[in-house]
């Protein structure tokens, strides 16, 4: 928590609806990007966009019509619900979802974080393997990218080192469901120094 999640997809999703090079990746053409974020209230999210656009000095019309945001404090996504007696997938969410894909050109959908847009138990297998399934379905049937915002397991008492994939919380079925994972590390001291950095936090 804390590291930068949710400002890094934000930035990412300000490049690709601009279609500018915000952190030196080109997209090949502007593109339509939904981003939800289901912790967070609306009005966060619209002062993190703020922030970016004053930072990259980009006005509102470089990416008018291309990114949209939700929260899911007002737009909930359950894609699925797990209990004792099993995983229920919602056949219905899984359609709307496409249905609002399709009807506003999404090119890639930013879920923020993952375990948001489900309740199910992170740590079955099973379960996750089955959600991570259902996305996969979305994907297809609508050619958009997908990309999951995800929480590392809390390391232990005088853990060091950096978090790599495998630290992911919960179950690794989700890991293994991915096309590519990448994680965020806070910038040591060390680190700092080699690429001439002031304030490594």
């Amino acid at each position: 928590g804390g590291v930068g999640k949710s400002s890094l997809a934000l930035t990412e999703a300000m490049a690709m609806a601009s279609g500018r090079a915000l952190l030196g990746i080109e997209p090949p053409s502007p593109l339509n990007v939904w981003y939800w974020n289901g912790e967070d209230p609306i009005d966060e999210t619209q002062r993190r966009i703020a922030a970016i656009c004053k930072h990259y000095l980009i006005s509102p019309a470089d990416f008018d019509g291309r990114l949209f945001i939700d929260t899911g404090r007002e737009t909930e996504i359950s894609i699925a619900k797990g209990s004792p007696r099993g995983l229920a997938l919602n056949d219905v969410a899984k359609q709307e979802l496409i249905e609002t894909i399709h009807e506003f050109g999404i090119d890639v959908v930013i879920i923020d974080p993952f375990v948001s847009s489900h309740e199910a138990s992170e740590n079955d297998n099973g379960h996750i393997a089955a959600i991570c399934k259902r996305w996969a379905q979305i994907a297809d049937e609508t050619g958009c990218a997908i990309e999951f915002i995800h929480h590392a397991r809390k390391m232990g008492v005088g853990g060091s080192g950096d978090v790599t994939a495998d630290d992911a919380r919960g179950a690794s079925a989700l890991l293994a469901a991915v096309r590519s994972a990448r994680t965020l590390n806070q910038m040591s001291k060390e680190d700092a120094e080699k690429a001439k950095v002031e304030r490594p936090r």
